[in-house]
């Protein structure tokens, strides 16, 4: 039983581990110059900007669809992702997806994001209930 009792414990180490210093850097809040700006067009601002991925996988749901197609064959997600956060993965699966002209681009782009953003972030229960929460309230909604 001494067995079963240390390996439960490793277990829930594992669960509350701390985050990596790369999950630190990519999620951090950056400054205004860092940011992501959303163009529709050159000199066509949507005055939408994104200081976070947290916040970029928030703003890429709303924002509208041709900003997106603006930016999306210009490099400019990869570019920011792989500059201003660091994150060279999150960059490489960006620039993975096809360029199509509806809202499914949207769509990929933000499942690479969340999940990208769920690799990062260290489990814990108060993750999962604010997640379940978040959940809850969206079905409550509709």
């Amino acid at each position: 039983m001494p067995a079963k009792q240390q390996k439960k414990t490793k277990t829930r180490r594992q669960q509350h581990e701390e985050p990596k210093p790369e999950a630190t850097e990519v999620l951090r809040t950056l400054n205004d110059q860092e940011s992501f700006y959303f163009y529709e067009a050159i000199g066509k601002p949507t005055g939408e900007n994104a200081s976070s991925l947290i916040d970029f996988l928030e703003k890429i749901k709303s924002v509208k669809l041709e900003s997106i197609l603006f930016h999306l064959p210009r490099k400019d997600f990869q570019n920011w992702t792989r500059k201003a956060l660091g994150d060279p993965k999150l960059a490489t699966r960006i620039a993975r997806i096809p360029i199509s002209h509806d809202e499914s681009v949207r769509a990929k782009i933000h499942a690479i994001v969340e999940d990208r953003v769920r690799e990062l972030r260290p489990s814990s229960p108060t993750t999962l209930t604010i997640e379940n929460l978040t959940v809850s309230s969206e079905i409550c909604a509709q």
